[in-house]
């Protein structure tokens, strides 16, 4: 269900993409107009057309790290409540991350930040850079990579698997949340496919903090950044 519901995001976004124009970055494709005549339009984080994106985004970008969270709590739980209960853990996560997404890009409407920004996409990438080598970013890392037990079934496997979907988001959060951020903006594909490289890289590669394949997958994603701002210009 996971992996598949990230094959239709990743579908999705990279169409709306293409049909926008690659390089454009932007939730409202290149050049949109405004009425003072600019090429460019503030994020709109009220509009639906930014909520489904995001949520599309969050789907093609976060589910994959879910999927042996999942897995687990598959095999924790009475099959009859399996459905149910994975789904709470995916549910929790992908909200988590709508109200980040939402409060950075509320944030970016406030400050007037046009869609696409490739300023705002190099800060959040540059920042994403700075703390990968964090030693605390590890040590937390580590520390919620160990989930909480979930009840096999009922009310109590609920809530369960609500803490485990919640302590999956944030060592997500960990792992990206200066990657995701830069995307709040538009969704710039050259930034997207690099961002979640670094990030699948760092989560699922057993040596990921003893070498700089995921710092390097970061410094493409900047590239894309820039490359998409030329596109789009």
């Amino acid at each position: 269900m996971v992996l598949a519901g990230t094959v239709v995001a990743w579908i999705s976004v990279l169409l709306a993409s293409l049909a926008g124009g690659i390089g454009s970055g932007s939730h409202h494709g290149p050049h949109a107009a405004n009425p003072s005549g600019l090429k460019t339009v503030p994020v709109d984080a009220l509009s639906l057309e930014w909520m489904g994106t995001w949520l599309l985004m969050t789907a093609a970008m976060m589910w994959p790290l879910l999927v042996p969270v999942v897995d687990r709590v598959s095999r924790a739980v009475r099959p009859r409540w399996r459905p149910a209960l994975t789904s709470v853990v995916v549910i929790v996560a992908t909200t988590l991350w709508f109200a980040v997404g939402f409060a950075g890009a509320l944030a970016a409407q406030v400050a007037g930040v046009p869609s696409g920004s490739v300023g705002w996409q190099l800060a959040f990438i540059a920042a994403a850079a700075i703390a990968w080598r964090s030693a605390r970013r590890n040590r937390l890392l580590a520390r919620c990579a160990k989930l909480p037990p979930i009840p096999p079934a009922g009310l109590r496997g609920v809530r369960g698997a609500a803490r485990v979907g919640y302590v999956s988001w944030t060592r997500c959060a960990l792992l990206c949340g200066p990657l995701m951020l830069a995307t709040v903006v538009g969704h710039n594909p050259l930034v997207m496919i690099a961002a979640s490289a670094s990030v699948w890289w760092e989560a699922w590669h057993p040596r990921a903090r003893r070498d700089r394949v995921p710092l390097a997958l970061i410094l493409v994603a900047g590239l894309g950044a820039i490359a998409g701002g030329v596109l789009s210009s």
